[in-house]
Order: structure tokens, then C-alpha cells, then sequence
């Protein structure tokens, strides 16, 4: 036994995640503390989202303890709409996750060999370890989509047998010995629980209490604030600006009151009804390992509570009723109409990375159908407040609220046809009664300047422009316009910004039928086409129409196009002054430079080195995935693949519109995204021959013996190390932000 428990702690010493205090004494059964940190890092990288391989989760004792499924959470053909099965939320113990299908992977532990299908599935992966630094055999597919086979115990035998090569850890390095052993004695020891729930700081707990009394306030208004602010941070992993590493909690409605244990209210949708009459707004500890993917953070303070109610206290309003729930709660002009338009714009404009992060992260893991509705990289400006017709107008947005319903609304259209028919409808009459309201705002047509454009209240808030990256199913947004000029912009006013959030996050069911999912894509193409308007309009008036068409070859004949979202008040001026032939480029340089922002690699010899990638198309950019990172000794670069398509108009068929011989690269600094495909460890000094090397890769052959000199295989006896690296980085370079990253993607070149 000292033996096992010596290499456990020693296990957890090399992984750098856990302090000596919280392994196991001597002579002690191994515990849940001794191995949670190499569960989480060499587990959870791959099993951590909705989309872990057959729903196990493994960045938590409480997702072994539930176990898998062959359901899947992904499918584009379900005509009903599948049942939640979401991790802490929708069953709080084993029962209910058997009772829903999911079987268990622990059964037995504690047992003689072999014991639990954890156990097997570790020891199918140490027995059948792959051959170092060499790409991973046929037999182990990495494709994402790939078909997924989720044993039972009383399959594995056979199932084993047909795919000897496909143990745990999936087509990677093996587990260094003494985390191995270590999982193995914790499993021959019965798979022990948490000896106690980790504590929570006694400064945390002081100011979740403020929070909850915030929120829980007994006035009308306070009661339709409250919900306002719940379905907009239902998905935040929220913090306190004075503890940045956390912890992190969610807000949750509860059957009972501050001062009691929460009982969470589990709703698909958080505008759903909650089926009690009496809840309270809670916030609860974020469970289990942090995950990049689904670790949107948001920090609260004394200055947010502050500034919550200089928005929305403070302004003199009348509050009559409390909103309606379900599926007439998913328009949120009519929902909360009695809130001034000013005090909610303000609000998402507040935090704007924070709110298009919900549009593109979160628990939705998989979505290329969503985001190819989106240019692979663009840049996000905001109209400013007093420039923007629902804020300035207060008769506008109630004479138009009924066309601004968002997909949820319809349900009761049983075929996408007749969605695509009703959106039509609402957004030709939407806009129509929008270029009136924007004509009576400038009688003297004299049109849109800079000063049209927000600029975070005189340069103080960074969310005044942000970058969006798609990488082909997943995608990122950063602070500032990064990289060259891109081919299109968006700019958001009120109305657009605050559909797309519950186009996308609130009103959007992971779980939901194929009808529901092509609804939200269709609707989608309203919205990003609105707000591409939004930017046209301050681009010279013979030039919107045919850079419009630039942006949309193939695609001008959709009623979308020409019909529904065709450019209104197409003569109406500019007064942003324009000198040259690219007045793209020019009004996103002026936007820009307005804000005092420069986006440039500077600095370290290495950042130098690798910036003449930037935005030069090749063949070497063919042989590069949609992520690569760049370790050069203590700096991390990522190489974003900008993907150059004819047009986004059309929800199949992508490979058809795609370009790839005008696609380029961005080249960032730090780690972008939450699921690299590659790695490249450049030893410091070499990153020059690194970057020409790259751009010199012409052929398989060149790009094997790239790899073979600087790339991280799945195979390679660095993996786990490198990672390891990877991870304490990113921790010390933003402890708010930073999670696990989600390896499903990596690539074997």
C-alpha cells in the first residue's frame, strides 16, 4: 500500500496541480483528491463538454459516478426534441442517470481484475501503447464526426477484441507510469469519493450573500431587473474582481431562499416558467474542473453593483407587471419593454466580449451549421447610443416589437419553410420602419460619421472593438481590432446585438429538433446581414452596393439578399471623409485610430520573427489546421487560419464556396482559442528558420519534416509535458480566463 500511495503522490508532485497537503497519508486508501488532478488534465482535455466522447464527462467524481451513453447530445436529424442531460443540473444522483439511460463505468471497482470498464479501457490503452512519434495508426480515426461506439461492460469483451488499438487515453501518448498506477490503485481501492466539498473562502461567501440579497430584492422593478440579469449571465461563470483566480459560481433560480441549501430549478430555457411560486436567485459554486470552452467569465464587485443600479435604479421607469414566461418570454422587447432601451443597450455594450463570447462558446461544443454563418475572421464595432433609434426614440422599439421575435417564438411552426416564410415577413417590415426612424433622426441627411460609431465612452472600455475568429465549428473573440483589414465588418446596434443573444445563447436548445436548430441557422442570416448593413452605412453610397456583392458572389439572388435585407436609404451620405480605393479598409483604419488601439506583433525578437506570416497567402497555408500554437521557450504565438469563402449565405455546401488558395493567416500573441489542432515547440533563437521553413512547405514532404523538427505529435513522449506547460502558462497569464483545453481536435499531420 506504500508503495501505491507513494507513487500517487508522486503522480500529483510531477503535474505541479496539487500541493503535498492534499494527497494521501501513508497506509491511507487513496482518495478523489489524489487523483483528480490527473483525471482532469489527462481525462478531462477530451472528455469535457456535451460533446465528450458517449456524454462521459471527466472533469468531475460526480460524471465517473454517472457514468455514459450511446445517445448522442449532437444530432441534426432528431425530429423531437432530445431530453436534457445536463452535468449537476438535470439529476442530482445516480438513480436519475441510470433511469435516463446512462450506464456505469465504475461497477465493480474495488473488485479482482478486471474489474470496472474504467479500469479495462486504462489498461486496453497501456497494453496496446503506440509507437512514439509517429502519426497515429488508421485503425484510431480522429475525426470529430467519426462514429462513435460506447461499450457496455457486458460489450467490452468483443469490443475490445474488434478495436484492440482504442484504449484510454484515446490515440495519444501513454499516461506516464506513476499516474497510471496511480488511477489503478484508486480504482482497486473502490473509486473513493471527495472526502469533503472544497470550502469556499470566507471573503467569496461575504459577498455571494450581498449578491443574492441584491438580486432577490422584493419590488416590481427590482424583480424584472433581477430576471433580466439572470438570463443574461445564466451561462457566466461569474467572479469577484477582488478574488481573479476565483471561485466561480453560477446563478441559478432556487426553491429556497438565501441562508438554505439551494434546490436548483433545472429549465431548457432559463425565460421558462419555473413552475413554483415562490423562487429566489442563487449563486452556487461552478463544479468539477474548469473547461476553456465553457469558462465564460464575468467579475462582480462593488463597482458592478454600483453601476447595475445607475442602469437600471436609479432611472425613473414604471413597472406595472412581471413578464410573462415561456415561449412569450423569448422576445425580449416585449418581455422587457418596461426597462428603458438606454439602461439595456448600455448593459450589453458594458461587457460586449463577454456577450458575443456566450453567442460562440459556452456548452455548445459543436457547431459548424451555427458559426458557418459567420466570415472566418471580421471585425465588431458598436452603433453608439445616441445614434441608435431604440435608445433615442421611445416610441420606436413598441411600434416594432412584434417583428422582432427571435426562433423560440415560433415553435408552433412545425417546418423550417414556414419559419423561413414568417422571418421574411417580420424583418422586411422590421427594417422598413427602422429607415424611417434612422431618416427622422437626420433630416438633413446628412448621414453617419465617426462619431456614429461607439468609442467606449472616450477610449476606457476595451469592448468598444472586438476581433471574432471562426475556426470552422468553433470560434473566439478577442479585445481589439486584430490583424490586417478583414473582408467584412460587423456593426451592432440595440435591437441586432440583443436578438443574436437570444437568437443564440437564451433561446437556444442544444438538445432541440432539427427543426429548432435550422430555425436559429435561417434566422441567423437576417441578423448578420443587418449588421453588415450596419457598417455600410457609413461607407460612400456608390460603393455599399457593389462591396455588399463582394461579400455575397452566388448568393445575390436569395430573398434574403435583394428582397428582405436589401440596402435601404441607399443614397443617403456619408460624412467619414474617404481618399482612397479601398474605403473597407480605410473606415476600419479610422475606427481604429479614433480609439487609440494599434494591433502589432512588437516586442520579443521572436514576435518579430514570426509576423511576416501575417496575411501572406501560399501553399504552406494549405498544410496548416485551423489552429496552431507556437511555443518559442516561454511565449505562445497561435497561427489562426482565415479561410477566404465566396460567400456565408447558405447553410450546406461550405466546401463548395471555400477558397483555399486565398486563404491566409493571423498571427496572435498568446493562446487563442479553446481547441488547438497543432502544436509547433520552437527552441527560442529559431523562430526566423521556423517561420521560413513554414512558408516554404510546398508538399507532404515538406510539411512531414517540419513536423518531424518542430511539431508536437499525439504520439510524442513530450505530450503530456508539454501541456502541462501549456496550462501552468496560460493560468499565470490570465488566472480569470484560463481552463482546460479541449484536445477532440488535434490533428496527427
Amino acid at each position: 500500500m506504500f508503495g501505491s500511495m507513494y507513487r500517487a503522490i508522486v503522480a500529483v508532485m510531477v503535474l505541479g496541480l496539487a500541493s503535498p497537503a492534499a494527497t494521501a497519508e501513508q497506509g491511507e486508501a487513496p482518495a478523489w483528491e489524489d487523483v483528480r488532478p490527473i483525471v482532469e488534465s489527462r481525462c478531462g482535455v477530451c472528455h469535457g463538454c456535451y460533446d465528450a466522447p458517449c456524454q462521459l464527462v471527466l472533469t468531475a467524481h460526480e460524471g465517473l459516478r454517472r457514468g455514459a451513453t450511446a445517445l448522442p447530445v449532437y444530432d441534426a436529424q432528431r425530429l423531437r426534441q432530445a431530453p436534457t442531460t445536463r452535468l449537476f443540473i438535470d439529476e442530482l444522483d445516480v438513480e436519475g442517470w441510470r433511469r435516463r439511460g446512462f450506464f456505469d463505468v465504475l461497477e465493480g471497482a474495488g473488485g479482482p481484475p478486471p474489474g470496472p470498464l474504467l479500469r479495462r479501457m486504462l489498461y486496453q490503452g497501456r497494453v496496446a501503447s503506440l509507437a512514439p512519434d509517429v502519426p497515429v495508426a488508421d485503425a484510431l480515426p480522429l475525426d470529430i464526426n467519426r462514429p462513435l461506439a460506447c461499450p457496455t461492460p457486458d460489450a467490452w469483451d468483443a469490443w475490445s477484441t474488434a478495436n484492440p488499438l482504442a484504449g484510454m487515453p484515446y490515440a495519444v501518448a501513454p499516461l506516464p507510469d506513476a499516474e497510471f498506477q496511480a488511477l489503478i490503485d484508486w480504482i482497486d481501492a473502490g473509486a473513493p469519493p471527495p472526502r469533503s466539498e472544497r470550502s469556499i473562502p470566507e471573503a467569496a461567501r461575504h459577498q455571494v450573500g450581498l449578491w443574492e440579497e441584491f438580486l432577490n430584492g422584493t419590488s416590481l422593478r427590482e424583480r424584472i431587473v433581477a430576471r433580466y440579469l439572470y438570463e443574461h449571465w445564466f451561462l457566466a461563470h461569474l467572479y469577484f474582481d477582488d478574488l481573479p483566480a476565483g471561485p466561480f459560481f453560477r446563478i441559478v433560480r432556487s426553491e429556497t431562499p438565501p441562508g438554505e441549501a439551494v434546490r436548483e430549478i433545472a429549465t431548457r430555457r432559463p425565460y421558462d416558467a419555473p413552475g413554483v411560486e415562490r423562487f429566489w436567485y442563487r449563486l452556487v459554486p461552478v463544479r468539477g474542473a474548469i473547461v476553456h470552452k465553457t469558462h465564460i467569465v464575468y467579475p462582480l464587485g462593488r463597482d458592478r453593483m454600483h453601476r447595475l443600479a445607475e442602469l437600471f435604479l436609479e432611472p425613473a421607469w414604471e413597472a406595472t407587471r412581471l413578464p410573462e414566461y415561456g415561449w412569450r418570454g423569448a422576445n425580449p422587447f416585449r418581455t422587457f419593454d418596461q426597462i428603458p432601451a438606454r439602461a439595456r443597450y448600455r448593459f450589453l455594450l458594458d461587457d460586449a466580449r463577454y456577450f458575443l463570447m456566450t453567442f460562440i462558446r459556452g456548452p455548445v461544443c459543436r457547431g459548424q451549421v451555427a458559426v458557418d454563418v459567420i466570415q472566418d475572421r471580421f471585425w465588431v464595432a458598436f452603433l453608439d447610443p445616441e445614434h441608435d433609434p431604440s435608445v433615442v426614440d421611445p416610441d420606436f422599439l413598441p411600434s416594432v416589437q412584434r417583428f422582432l421575435a427571435v426562433p423560440a417564438e415560433f415553435e408552433s411552426l412545425p417546418l423550417p419553410g414556414e419559419h423561413w416564410l414568417q422571418y421574411n415577413i417580420s424583418q422586411t417590415r422590421y427594417l422598413d420602419r427602422r429607415a424611417k426612424a434612422v431618416a427622422a433622426l437626420d433630416p438633413e441627411r446628412r448621414g453617419y460619421g465617426l462619431e456614429a460609431i461607439w468609442d467606449g465612452d472616450g477610449g476606457i472600455n476595451p469592448n468598444a472593438l472586438l476581433t471574432v475568429f471562426r475556426h470552422f465549428d468553433n470560434a473566439s473573440v478577442v479585445h481589439g481590432f486584430v490583424g490586417g483589414s478583414p473582408r467584412t465588418a460587423w456593426v451592432l446596434d440595440f435591437p441586432v446585438f440583443e436578438r443574436v443573444y437570444y437568437n443564440l445563447v437564451a433561446g437556444f436548445d442544444v438538445f432541440g429538433n432539427v427543426v429548432h436548430q435550422v430555425s436559429t441557422r435561417l434566422y441567423m442570416d437576417h441578423l448578420r446581414m443587418q449588421a453588415e448593413d450596419g457598417f455600410l452605412a457609413f461607407l460612400p453610397p456608390e460603393r455599399r452596393d457593389p462591396i455588399r456583392a463582394s461579400w455575397y458572389e452566388g448568393a445575390e439572388r436569395q430573398v434574403r439578399y435583394f428582397l428582405v435585407n436589401r440596402i435601404r436609404d441607399r443614397d443617403r451620405p456619408s460624412r467619414v471623409p474617404f481618399h482612397g480605393d479601398d474605403p473597407v479598409a480605410e473606415l476600419l483604419r479610422r475606427i481604429r485610430d479614433r480609439s487609440g488601439a494599434r494591433e502589432a506583433l512588437r516586442g520579443s525578437a521572436s514576435a518579430r520573427a514570426l509576423a511576416p506570416l501575417a496575411g501572406r497567402p501560399g501553399a504552406w497555408v494549405g498544410f496548416l489546421p485551423e489552429l496552431s500554437l507556437v511555443r518559442v521557450a516561454d511565449e505562445v504565438f497561435t497561427l489562426t487560419r482565415d479561410r477566404r469563402h465566396s460567400n456565408v449565405a447558405f447553410m450546406f455546401g461550405e466546401e463548395k464556396r471555400w477558397r483555399p488558395d486565398e486563404d491566409t493567416v493571423t498571427v496572435v500573441r498568446g493562446m487563442l482559442g479553446s481547441y488547438p489542432n497543432f502544436v509547433f515547440e520552437v527552441e527560442e533563437g529559431d523562430a526566423a528558420a521556423f517561420a521560413n521553413a513554414l512558408q516554404a512547405v510546398a508538399t507532404s514532404e515538406d510539411a512531414a519534416r517540419l513536423v518531424d523538427r518542430w511539431g508536437l505529435r499525439r504520439t510524442s513522449p513530450r505530450w503530456w509535458k508539454t501541456w502541462d506547460a501549456l496550462h501552468a502558462g496560460f493560468r499565470r497569464a490570465d488566472p480569470s480566463a484560463a481552463g482546460l483545453l479541449d484536445l477532440n481536435r488535434y490533428v496527427d499531420p
